[in-house]
């Protein structure tokens, strides 16, 4: 993922503006947060923007639109911000579906503390001995990966984590990934959370 001019721009002009010049992020669909555009919206003294996206399928599975998706800002009292991302991600036998969901997270200036990225599977299904749903996300300070795969033997990861040192800026892009196999695989949602104060909670 590149950072680009617009992005370090923006880091500096948040900076320069603070947070209130942002909206509050609220529940939404992806469409509409990508309409946000560079400016994007505040939450818990985090600028999240930049939202984008792009989707495909195989096998005759539907392609999951920006508008099919819905987000649910999160707030973990006292300092873990995020977003849970639901949408009907559904594969039957022998097809795949993918979603890439990316913005960047403009952390608050002077901020210094050690942080941490989380991510949560929420409830996934596979249909038969052979199938997958996977999240996978990366960033620039590192990867996470949650999911639930079957090889004829079972495997679930559903929560993920790590801790990094103070940046300015997050790149972040969460890649949702379903193959079908010999009975098909679902996915209801997933979080993505950063939490700027470890020995906070």
């Amino acid at each position: 993922m590149r950072l680009n001019l617009k992005m370090v721009s923006g880091y500096f002009l948040a900076c320069g503006l603070a947070w209130a010049a942002q909206p509050t992020c609220v529940t939404g669909t992806l469409a509409s947060y990508i309409a946000l555009g560079a400016e994007g919206c505040a939450f818990d003294g985090t600028i999240f923007a930049n939202f984008a996206y792009s989707a495909s399928a195989s096998g005759g599975a539907s392609t999951i639109r920006a508008d099919q998706i819905t987000v649910v800002a999160l707030l973990i009292v006292p300092s873990t911000a995020g977003f849970n991302f639901s949408a009907p991600w559904s594969v039957a036998k022998e097809q795949t579906q993918d979603s890439i969901i990316s913005y960047t997270a403009v952390l608050p200036c002077g901020d210094v503390q050690t942080a941490q990225l989380s991510l949560t599977l929420g409830t996934a299904h596979i249909g038969g001995i052979i199938g997958s749903v996977t999240v996978n996300e990366t960033t620039n300070v590192g990867k996470l990966s949650v999911l639930d795969r079957c090889t004829e033997i079972c495997q679930t990861k559903i929560s993920d984590s790590l801790k990094f040192n103070p940046v300015s800026v997050i790149l972040i892009s969460d890649h949702v990934s379903l193959s079908g196999g010999n009975g098909g695989s679902s996915l209801s949602e997933f979080a993505s959370a950063l939490n700027r104060c470890i020995p906070c909670v």
